[in-house]
């Protein structure tokens, strides 16, 4: 991988998928043509948008599951693992996000290396506060 920067002005859903597959993680496209990175069974949509990279991971609360007790997992969560910020959906989904931003210039590397971080801390923080709750 080289030590070209990725800046606002070349960010790319096509350069961002020639990192992730220069890095051996797996790429694919949902069917709105959004870009998802797989690395070690988790995945997350990785989206190129006003000068950041969100990356944004999702999973399904069980049903019956009760708002505060999703509410509670997520403050928990957003308490003790600073990188991720976790939010619940109307309809009960969990998400995972953060955003890199690449104003001034990141490398691919420094790209790479924060989707795999990111992509490990979803299964550890549901395992630790809210297995219960997550299909």
């Amino acid at each position: 991988m080289s030590n070209e920067l990725v800046t606002p002005e070349n960010l790319s859903q096509e350069l961002l998928t020639s990192m992730f597959d220069s890095a051996y993680m797996e790429t694919s496209f949902d069917d709105d043509g959004d870009l998802r990175v797989t690395d070690g069974g988790v995945r997350c949509f990785v989206m190129p948008k006003d000068g950041r990279i969100r990356l944004l991971s999702l999973f399904g609360s069980k049903a019956g599951e009760c708002t505060s007790e999703l509410l509670e997992f997520a403050n928990r969560v957003n308490d003790e693992y600073i990188m991720v910020r976790v939010s619940i959906g109307s309809n009960g989904a969990i998400m995972f996000d953060y955003d890199i931003l690449v104003k001034g210039g990141v490398t691919k590397q420094a790209i790479v290396l924060a989707t795999k971080r990111f992509l490990s801390i979803p299964v550890p923080a549901i395992q630790e506060h809210g297995r219960h709750l997550v299909k």
